[in-house]
């Protein structure tokens, strides 16, 4: 049986001597901030001037322009919605356009406000209109998050060692993302990102991601960060990935989970197991074989046995050596 263990037992303590090797984990990626941006040739505008417009960014086929005042905090209700112009815009290149200047409904400070159609792309740039009165800004209520937050992971692209690596079980690298959108009517300023990985929802024990704050976030914009990070091995099942947002309203979590199977591990334990078991049925064989085999013998000697002793008459030391032939058998069985 030994011979048949040891090239099995040899495979795997050298292959999970593999699980132990791998490479630092790779820096962070840096962080890009993106969305569809609006500016202004003339940060100064009398009531009725024109200032030429650039627009940039949007996913929508259509926008719609107005000047607002409170810095557009309130909405559409802060801006002078009949002086407002719906255009169509071309997502493969920026959109130049010279539009007047209407006197918002409200205080100043003012903003140039640009919506899609679905109201979640929007973009602002700030501009004085000059006559124009400056009130204090006015905040409108909190309905709901003012940011969007997601988080995914992915595997990172691996050598050949990595990939046996992970097939057995070992430590995984991940390229994971996070994504923060201001959903809000104004910049958010104090925005703090953090995010870990745990065995399940409420484990956050494997590993926690080193994320820069996004600083300004301005409105409509997005940020993200990818960075790589490790799984410590025994790296199996799933994973949930975990963001949280602060710092913008109430606090904002988000999950996603990846799973990861060591196919090869689990073939070589099958292989494993597969030859346990085939040695264990190839003893059994062999066991009852040699069972069989001297019960044969006992009956042998017993019909041997008696034919000498009725041939000898019923010698005493014939019989006795019958006997011991007997026991010997036995306890060899």
């Amino acid at each position: 049986m030994a011979t048949h263990v040891r090239p099995i037992r040899t495979a795997v303590l050298g292959l999970s001597m593999l699980v132990g090797l791998g490479v630092p984990p790779v820096d962070d990626s840096g962080t890009v901030t993106s969305g569809p941006i609006v500016t202004s040739s003339r940060p100064e505008v009398e009531p009725g001037a024109s200032t030429v417009l650039t627009i940039d960014g949007f996913t929508s086929p259509y926008v719609q322009i107005s000047i607002c005042g409170n810095e557009g905090r309130r909405g559409s209700a802060d801006c002078n919605m009949s002086a407002s112009e719906g255009v169509e815009v071309n997502g493969d290149e920026p959109l130049v356009l010279e539009m007047p200047v209407a006197a918002p409904p409200v205080d100043c400070p003012c903003v140039i406000r640009v919506v899609g159609m679905d109201s979640s792309e929007v973009a602002i740039t700030p501009i004085v209109v000059i006559g124009h009165p400056v009130g204090p800004l006015v905040d409108p209520p909190v309905l709901g998050d003012l940011v969007a937050v997601s988080i995914t992971a992915r595997e990172a692209p691996k050598g050949a060692l990595d990939a046996l690596r992970s097939d057995l079980g070992g430590k995984i690298n991940f390229e994971v993302t996070v994504r923060v959108k201001n959903l809000a009517n104004t910049p958010l300023k104090q925005v703090s990102v953090s995010a870990s990985a745990g065995r399940s929802a409420s484990d956050d024990s494997l590993v926690s991601l080193e994320l820069e704050n996004p600083g300004l976030l301005g409105v409509g914009q997005t940020w993200q960060q990818t960075v790589t990070v490790e799984i410590p091995a025994p790296a199996f099942g799933s994973t949930e990935w975990r963001a949280t947002v602060s710092g913008a309203g109430r606090i904002v979590t988000t999950t996603s989970t990846t799973k990861h199977r060591p196919w090869l591990l689990i073939i070589l334990s099958m292989v494993v197991v597969l030859n346990i078991g085939l040695l264990l049925i190839r003893w059994r064989i062999r066991r009852r074989s040699s069972r069989e085999a001297a019960a044969a013998i006992a009956i042998a000697i017993d019909a041997n046995g008696a034919n000498e002793a009725m041939t000898s008459g019923g010698d005493p030391a014939a019989v006795v050596a019958v006997e011991d032939t007997r026991e010997f058998v036995s306890a060899s069985t």
